[in-house]
């Protein structure tokens, strides 16, 4: 991900070489990306991190409360944008699950601020879950817009969307990672001590509104000052990375 010119490459690993780049309309700064696990890698998926005027000609500069991001998918085979999907907030990082319907990205700037401090008031911001299923019925039923010169088909998912749901977590969360055993997604903390632990298999239950949000989260460790990243060993260990503590 080219988070300063908002492009994805794809890099062919047998020579090394850059072989597909591709611009993503309609926002700006690709920042999270991780690969569709299940069945196979049908797509990419990549967080565009800042909110922006809609459409981004010079139109509505005054008006931030009209600003959003998307999340995006690209086609992993064309490096075509397939759909994107507008969201609350600042998206960050994401992680798909090993069934192929849901991904997660963190986000934060519940707040919709415009400045630092704005960004950082709430206690809580969340991580939204996509229902890839159902935006694909969307896009097939032709339940979709285009914005400006793209002909990408662009969602609402904002909260109280069918496509997606918003789980609270500590505020401004980071790094998002899966955990190979499939059950968790996990939500590292950043401006809070702590990572929240999203169990995948309460997500049906989420989306079908049988449980609250929270009902999803079924543990926050505290660990330190700034956790960032999770990555996951062989023995059921997971390690996380502090960019504060020297834990």
């Amino acid at each position: 991900n080219d988070k300063a010119n908002t492009r994805v490459a794809r890099i062919r690993l047998d020579i090394m070489k850059t072989d597909k780049i591709t611009s993503v309309p309609n926002v700006q700064a690709i920042h999270g990306l991780r690969l569709q696990k299940v069945p196979h890698t049908k797509y990419v998926f990549a967080n565009a991190e800042l909110p922006i005027p809609q459409i981004n000609d010079g139109r509505d500069l005054e008006n931030p409360d009209d600003y959003y991001t998307m999340f995006n998918a690209i086609d992993a085979e064309s490096m075509e944008v397939a759909w994107q999907v507008i969201v609350d907030g600042n998206l960050d990082n994401t992680d798909a699950d090993y069934t192929g319907r849901f991904v997660a990205s963190t986000c934060y700037n519940s707040e919709k601020g415009m400045t630092l401090s704005d960004t950082m008031r709430a206690e809580r911001d969340w991580v939204v879950v996509f229902d890839v299923e159902a935006i694909e019925a969307a896009v097939a039923a032709g339940d979709y817009r285009t914005l400006g010169d793209a002909e990408v088909p662009v969602l609402d998912g904002r909260k109280g969307s069918q496509l997606t749901r918003y789980i609270p977590v500590p505020k401004n969360p980071h790094g998002l990672n899966t955990s190979p055993d499939g059950q968790y997604f996990i939500a590292n903390g950043k401006l809070s001590p702590t990572v929240s632990i999203i169990a995948i298999d309460r997500l049906p239950q989420l989306f079908d509104d049988a449980i609250a949000p929270r009902d999803a989260v079924v543990g926050e460790p505290e660990l330190g000052l700034g956790p960032l990243h999770t990555t996951f060993d062989g023995r059921g260990n997971a390690y996380t990375t502090l960019f504060i503590d020297s834990q």
